[in-house]
């Protein structure tokens, strides 16, 4: 199921362990976290209404926190006001995020820029084609954010939201889930603590979304395919940069 909060569905395991399902709960729950669809300070649901949420047991809910809780990434507060809350999730320092870039290959970077080229111009032709007015407006917020952002942690979650909205102004589940697991691989490597010029990324996002309003999905797939593989580039630079120092 998709909400306000996760706009995407929760993928059940073929396992029908509660331990294994728990894992992959809190696998999803990482992911929001690290896209920023969840924000540090940010109060959870209740266990029951987000289990509710989720379409899991308040068994597995409570499984699946533990394992965050145990990677201080939520924190649980007793008393008035207490519940589960987001820790920051968005502090990578820069020597963080050049250790994960400079740990991966050439190889693994292309194909991670592969999929996500390939998922998000598939997002942008349907929702070419599928988006409604109301879609159309929440993309144009996201856009306007991350032209507006000034810091690291700000331009990734913006970021994220744009490309995340596009799969659901798609009406693909399945895509939308793609594109929250691809920008949590990609989002913290490719938007530095100091990050410079953005204005490249803040124009083709307005042009897809453009071309998104104009019903136009041929030029929609081709500018988002455009844009994911030029920041591929982005980061295949970055990492032969670093190897070389």
């Amino acid at each position: 199921m998709a909400s306000e909060l996760f706009p995407f569905s929760v993928a059940r395991t073929s396992d029908d362990a509660e331990s294994a399902l728990a894992g992959s709960v809190a696998q999803q729950l990482e992911m929001a976290l690290a896209v920023g669809l969840l924000n540090d300070g940010d109060k959870l649901p209740t266990e029951i209404d987000l289990a509710a949420e989720l379409g899991v047991s308040t068994v597995t809910l409570r499984q699946a926190l533990s394992i965050l809780r145990s990677k201080r990434m939520i924190e649980t507060r007793r008393g008035r006001g207490g519940g589960s809350y987001v820790r920051d999730s968005s502090a990578y320092s820069r020597d963080q995020v050049e250790d994960q870039l400079r740990s991966k290959s050439i190889h693994e970077l292309r194909d991670l820029g592969d999929a996500r080229a390939s998922s998000a111009g598939s997002a942008a032709r349907l929702a070419a084609l599928r988006a409604l007015p109301e879609d159309v407006d929440r993309l144009r917020k996201f856009a306007e954010e991350f032209a507006t952002a000034g810091t690291a942690a700000a331009f990734r979650r913006s970021d994220s939201r744009f490309h995340i909205e596009v799969g659901v102004a798609a009406q693909s589940p399945r895509l939308t889930m793609m594109i929250v697991q691809l920008q949590g691989e990609t989002a913290p490597l490719l938007w530095l603590p100091d990050t410079g010029s953005t204005g490249q990324s803040a124009h083709e996002h307005l042009q897809i979304l453009e071309a998104i309003e104009a019903r136009d999905p041929q030029r929609a797939q081709t500018l988002a395919t455009e844009h994911c593989e030029r920041e591929t580039r982005v980061l295949i630079d970055r990492h032969l940069k670093l190897a070389a120092a």
